[in-house]
């Protein structure tokens, strides 16, 4: 099905905003676990880590819409992403002069950075995001009246640019 300018806008925007929260959840909810108290994890204020959303449109553009098995996305996702979030680790470290994450301790940790566990659990998101919430947005986009889709993506984009651009500023100030 072709669709309009704004409703892919939309999709992206909705799908950006529901990935990054899958991913909060999952760490803070890890965290929590692992320590027994809440961290907001995170460079955002809201309850979006980025680094998922990238990860996952990262995985759109190489696999795209065509149907694959689950298991095929979850090896190529689970390898993809480990090695997005090796390359993510060592780039925000260069440019902010810390580590905002580490796996120090964890089984089958790689260079602290990363995990077969954390592959596991990324190859498991990847699943839910080309078998559930991709197909989901689609289905938002064309039950949804056009301003709603529109107002969305305005308010949405528009409060995570802003965050970003806050949260860019106090750390690279706090470097």
């Amino acid at each position: 099905m072709k669709r309009e300018s704004w409703q892919r806008i939309f999709r992206y925007i909705f799908e950006f905003v529901a990935a990054g929260f899958f991913g909060w959840v999952y760490e803070v909810v890890t965290v929590y676990i692992l320590y027994h108290h809440f961290v907001n994890r995170g460079i955002l204020h809201l309850p979006i880590v980025p680094i998922y959303a990238v990860g996952a449109f990262i995985l759109l553009a190489m696999l795209g819409e065509r149907d694959r098995h689950p298991v095929f996305v979850f090896i190529f996702s689970a390898v993809v992403t480990t090695a997005f979030e090796l390359g993510a680790s060592y780039l925000l470290e260069f440019i902010f002069h810390r580590q905002f994450w580490t796996y120090e301790g964890w089984f089958g940790s790689i260079q602290d950075r990363s995990s077969l566990i954390s592959s596991a659990i990324f190859g498991i998101l990847a699943v839910g995001y080309f078998f559930w919430l991709h197909p989901l947005s689609g289905k938002l986009c064309d039950k949804l009246p056009k301003a709603v889709c529109i107002g969305f993506s305005v308010l949405a984009s528009g409060a995570i640019v802003t965050d970003f651009a806050l949260s860019v500023t106090e750390l690279l100030k706090n470097r």
